[in-house]
């Protein structure tokens, strides 16, 4: 998901180590030419980062850091020494959402015969339709036992996405559902708000060809929590908010609101997406007025297909 900022931020001083020659955006290393050698190791160093980046190899990656190394998130947090590396590798790829990165190198200067520093740029896409979140970088290399390796990198600061960007991440939502069941049809259209920084769905539950209920929700970036908020209200006077995370391949909504005959509820959604057009929900840990009631069965929308001549 969107992937946070706070997790954007470190993956970036991660993707940093990747190839100086990512495959869509070349490198422009400048190096002092009798450096050769030692340019062309340290560009096998960052290759040999993005093999173990992709394969999610956390022990790959901490090999290429000295033991003593540091790590610097633009909110000067900072991880010292290979085996702490290695660790908030492995909680990363364990979340799922580490993402593919890319990097651009604007400069490599030598400071010696062991030491080395680079500037550059990376970029991090963590699904294919979310927008690249770009950063620049510092990082520097030191030469140890005739092997050069990683010493310290230090990410920049970034400005922030807007509301917008961040939103990119839910488009799969975007259109028409509908879901048929034995009792019920449930209609639901999703669109951008007219200045773009909001998603907003409505929905109408039909009964025997009559519409029982009928509600509106708008989904907006919460750029103080770094997560997804929502809000429903439906025409029976029932209203709620909730918040929106990524897990793996699920999306989890954890949501409270008030019924309109004033019983409070509360319900976890899970919304597993299967396909571009078909999705699984399921609606998990149920109370209502503070009691708990049984998980509902769970059920599939499929996007509905554009009226013919559309």
């Amino acid at each position: 998901m969107r992937v946070n900022a706070g997790l954007l931020s470190v993956l970036t001083l991660w993707a940093m180590l990747g190839s100086a020659l990512a495959q869509d955006q070349p490198a422009k290393t400048t190096s002092e030419p009798e450096r050769k050698a030692d340019t062309q190791a340290i560009g096998d160093l960052n290759a040999a980062f993005v093999k173990a980046y992709n394969t999610r190899d956390a022990r790959a990656i901490g090999a290429l850091f000295t033991p003593e190394a540091e790590i610097e998130d633009e909110d000067g947090d900072i991880t010292r020494g290979r085996e702490d590396i290695v660790a908030r590798f492995s909680g990363f790829f364990a979340g799922g959402e580490s993402g593919t990165a890319n990097i651009a190198t604007d400069s490599l200067r030598f400071l010696g015969a062991d030491l080395a520093i680079e500037d550059g740029v990376v970029s991090i896409v963590t699904s294919p339709k979310a927008k690249p979140r770009t950063n620049r970088y510092t990082a520097i290399y030191a030469r140890q036992g005739g092997q050069w390796l990683q010493a310290r990198i230090r990410d920049e600061p970034s400005e922030e996405a807007s509301a917008h960007e961040h939103l990119q991440e839910l488009s799969w939502m975007l259109g028409e559902w509908v879901n048929e069941s034995d009792d019920a049809i449930v209609l639901t259209t999703c669109k951008w708000s007219k200045d773009g920084n909001f998603l907003l769905r409505e929905f109408d539950i039909k009964i025997e060809d009559k519409v029982a209920l009928s509600g509106t929700q708008r989904i907006a970036w919460d750029p103080q929590q770094k997560q997804f908020r929502l809000w429903v209200f439906d025409t029976g006077g029932g209203f709620g908010d909730g918040t929106m995370s990524r897990d793996g391949d699920r999306w989890v909504i954890k949501g409270k609101g008030v019924r309109s005959d004033g019983k409070s509820v509360t319900a976890t959604n899970v919304i597993t997406l299967l396909n571009k057009d078909r999705m699984r929900w399921e609606t998990l840990d149920r109370t209502l007025g503070g009691a708990a009631v049984p998980d509902t069965q769970q059920f599939f929308l499929v996007r509905r297909p554009p009226a013919p001549g559309k």
